[in-house]
């Protein structure tokens, strides 16, 4: 498994948090698998089960999706800006003997493929820690040939602009690598005007409990208790979009989920 260590810049704050944790989102349930990644997987499956040539995941983490991913393609590169994560990666991958994987170290706004050389791209719950999503994208659409399929799934907020604010705020304080959850409208205008047309699109839930998704970041106290508190005494439209119930001494909720494939006009 061939690794490319390659120009890093930027993404110095998912570095600082997703490095030291690296071994938690190894193991993390909702990253290993949750409905997201299955329905990635339809959705990138070809008409005629005819394999992809070249793919390449952004923001992979420990690889979980690339992991999917290299079952329909010929090669798949994990790419990510975390040289821990990436080292999660590849012990995952060798203990599934996947020798179609490569592994790359770089941001997605800036990826080390020439110009029209993918057949497929994907991402999943990565999107909302990219510095610059409009970057991102202009360079999916840079590396995919024309045809080209993006498959991506990734938490958004809703289209309430409270809701959204109250989504968001919890986010950055919870992880400060986070960037922004946006909304569906914004994600389907900023694809349009790249020539990225969409075919299919569904959504998904992330279920999460809060404990286990404030250790994850290792939000410190007292912000945590603040966490907390902010959950339980959340507004109607922040407590029903994201399905807010307290459990025990827990609290469940879920993250709304965009999944999409679109394809280089």
């Amino acid at each position: 498994m061939a690794q490319n260590d390659g120009a890093t810049q930027g993404s110095g704050s998912a570095q600082r948090m997703f490095g030291p944790q690296a071994g938690v989102y190894a193991t993390s349930q909702v990253h290993v698998r949750d409905d997201s990644l299955d329905v990635m997987q339809r959705l990138a499956a070809q008409p005629n089960s005819k394999p992809y040539g070249w793919a390449a995941d952004l923001g992979t983490g420990a690889g979980f999706t690339a992991f999917a991913m290299a079952q329909c393609s010929d090669r798949v590169v994990a790419t990510d800006p975390t040289s821990p994560m990436l080292e999660q990666a590849r012990r995952l991958g060798n203990e599934r003997r996947l020798e179609n994987l490569r592994l790359s170290r770089n941001v997605a706004e800036s990826l080390p493929f020439a110009s029209a050389t993918l057949d497929l791209v994907t991402s999943r719950k990565a999107g909302h820690h990219f510095s610059d999503l409009n970057l991102a994208f202009d360079e999916v659409r840079r590396v995919l040939k024309t045809g080209g399929v993006f498959v991506m799934a990734d938490s958004v907020c809703p289209e309430d602009d409270d809701v959204d604010r109250w989504m968001n705020d919890i986010e950055l304080r919870r992880d400060f690598s986070h960037v922004r959850n946006r909304k569906i409208s914004e994600i389907n205008g900023m694809l349009a005007v790249r020539g990225l047309e969409v075919q299919a699109q569904e959504g998904a839930r992330i279920f999460l409990k809060f404990n286990e998704w404030v250790a994850r970041t290792v939000a410190p106290e007292p912000e945590a208790t603040n966490l907390r508190n902010d959950f339980l005494e959340a507004p109607g439209g922040a407590r029903e979009a994201f399905q807010i119930k307290p459990s025990g001494d827990d609290i469940d909720f879920s993250w709304p989920c965009l999944v999409f494939r679109a394809v280089k006009a």
